[in-house]
């Protein structure tokens, strides 16, 4: 079996297939492409109509090119696609698409596959009596990415966990490590290793993600897990007579509330750029220079030069600053 590289050179090739996967939340996976193929033994339904994969875009400085999205309009007219829509639902889905050569009288592939896009499915962008449009973004597009994911609140924005498994989870992060949602909570004092307390000999499964639930299930003090900020700087700074500088008391800063919380503090070396200052003079009938009125009141008249009818050049030499 020759390459893709390799067929795409020869005068006569065999049929270039677009295969598409998508695979449902719930784990059901689907196989459509534009004509009947089967490869890896999936059978992959005739049902896309019109696509644009091969709409590609420049997305970065080094050339590299990449498939924003995907857009497809597939047969409906057995209405396939609006009860799974109505029954699972589109969205969150994953889609892969994948080109290769096929042989459509043999049935059988004449090339390796090479994956063009993986993306996330979007909900349905219209649905008809024949067609149903369904449209996937790229998984590495950052727009879907919501960077810093917590706020300034009060509440605590760690996820609890409500059962077993979720606190057997919270005690390490399970595969997730660190990136588990019940991980940063940590909650799991019936697990081996685990932390918290418990009411009555039988662990909590709510929380009110308060700073006293927090502490009520032992969570607060000791492996200080509580996400929430009850406290935050006043907004602006007074100095009275005779005093250093401090915060206002009767100004509260509740305006940085529901503000994201920096993902990132630290120091850096700034280089101040070394300055030239100038004035330019133009000399007059009596061959003195004279101001040319770019810096008035600095002549003090003509056939009388001082000291600033000089040329004046001032270079600030200012030392490396920490910032």
């Amino acid at each position: 079996m020759l390459s893709i590289y390799d067929l795409k050179e020869l005068a006569v090739t065999d049929t270039p297939l677009l295969l598409f996967q998508c695979v449902l939340q719930n784990g059901q996976a689907e196989y459509w492409s534009t004509h009947q193929a089967t490869y890896g033994g999936n059978t992959y339904a005739p049902r896309v109509m019109k696509h644009n994969v091969f709409e590609v875009q420049t997305s970065s400085d080094q050339g590299v090119d990449a498939i924003p999205r995907v857009s497809l309009a597939m047969a409906n007219a057995d209405s396939y696609f609006s009860e799974l829509e109505r029954s699972v639902g589109w969205k969150g889905a994953t889609m892969t698409v994948t080109f290769l050569f096929y042989n459509l009288l043999e049935g059988a592939a004449t090339s390796d596959a090479a994956v063009l896009f993986q993306g996330i499915v979007n909900p349905p962008d219209q649905s008809t009596e024949s067609l149903f449009q369904l449209s996937a973004v790229n998984r590495m597009n950052m727009q879907r990415v919501l960077l810093p994911e917590v706020r300034i609140q009060r509440r605590c924005p760690w996820l609890f966990p409500t059962n077993a498994q979720q606190r057997q989870e919270a005690v390490s992060g399970g595969s997730s490590g660190q990136y588990s949602l019940f991980y940063p909570c940590g909650y799991s004092p019936d697990q081996t290793g685990g932390v918290g307390a418990m009411m009555g000999g039988a662990p909590y499964t709510s929380c009110g993600y308060t700073r006293l639930d927090c502490e009520a299930r032992g969570m607060f003090s000791g492996p200080m897990r509580f996400g929430g900020l009850e406290f935050v700087p006043s907004s602006i700074q007074v100095r009275s007579y005779g005093s250093g500088w401090q915060y206002a008391a009767v100004d509260d800063n509740v305006a940085i509330y529901n503000d994201f919380v920096p993902l990132l503090y630290g120091t850096t070396w700034y280089y101040p750029p070394h300055r030239i200052y100038a004035e330019r003079r133009k000399p007059d009938a009596h061959g003195s220079a004279a101001s040319d009125g770019s810096n008035p009141g600095r002549a003090e008249g003509a056939g009388k030069p001082d000291r600033d009818s000089r040329r004046a050049i001032r270079q600030e030499h200012d030392s490396d600053g920490l910032v």
